[in-house]
């Protein structure tokens, strides 16, 4: 996204992901396939929903009929981070003001939250912004073409252009969109399904045991940092927070 001249770009990179999600929907919305998976670039990324934090075991497992019988489907489970609410916007006006003038990107978010939802959803009124937002992290997630094409094409012209002019910073815009995506697509603000529930339905684990409901055993470690080691999984497993290998086992 970086790199003007690669194949697949964009003309502006803002908002982390959300550019080049929209900009894929945008240019493709009359030819897309049954099935789209939107993910980050990297195999191994700390937010996968896989005990190594592997990209390819999802796809694989994921199942078809489950985005096509509900148009959207988040490709985590475990519910850290993000469920059961990860946000809680902010509307004290002199509280907004405050987090809007001070550094940290979560408060900036929750104070942003509100007026960025408003005109996201152009038609929603002011009392019915939501007071919690909840949803698996990670911005990735797989959608049929039924429901992209649910809206039509200008609602994502119109939400880019929102991310390509707003003033707001990277990680916040960027993260309005991660939590604002499953709302685009009719879910729920706090849409967190039981772990057992997801990982059966959705990815065809119905065997796992899960003693809490936002998680399941030995499926996933929330790591002690986010940037996944060089040469992961054959390197640093075991070491610095991170899982060792076989330890699901």
């Amino acid at each position: 996204m970086d790199d003007p001249h690669a194949n697949l770009t964009v003309s502006r990179n803002k908002g982390r992901e959300s550019t080049a999600y929209l900009t894929y929907i945008i240019d493709n919305y009359h030819n897309l396939p049954e099935y789209v998976i939107f993910l980050h670039a990297l195999r191994y990324q700390w937010h996968n929903e896989d005990p190594m934090y592997d990209g390819v075991p999802p796809i694989r497992n994921l199942r078809l009929s489950y985005v096509e019988q509900h148009g959207y489907a988040n490709m985590r489970c475990t519910w850290s981070l993000g469920c059961p609410a990860e946000l809680h916007p902010y509307t004290d006006p002199s509280k907004i003001e405050e987090a809007l003038a001070g550094n940290n990107d979560r408060d900036k978010t929750e104070a942003a939250f509100t007026r960025a939802y408003l005109e996201l959803f152009p038609d929603a009124k002011a009392e019915e912004a939501p007071t919690a937002v909840g949803i698996p992290c990670g911005a990735q997630f797989a959608l049929s073409r039924w429901m992209i094409q649910s809206r039509p094409l200008d609602d994502y012209k119109r939400i880019r252009n929102w991310l390509w002019a707003t003033e707001l910073p990277d990680a916040v815009s960027g993260r309005i969109l991660e939590y604002s995506w499953h709302v685009l697509m009719g879910k729920p603000f706090e849409y967190c399904p039981s772990a057992k529930e997801c990982f059966c339905d959705k990815f065809g684990l119905c065997d796992l045991e899960c003693r809490q409901v936002g998680s399941c055993e030995k499926r996933y470690k929330l790591p002690q940092y986010a940037t996944i080691p060089n040469n992961w999984p054959k390197e640093g497993a075991g070491k610095n927070g991170f899982p060792e290998w076989g330890w699901w086992e």
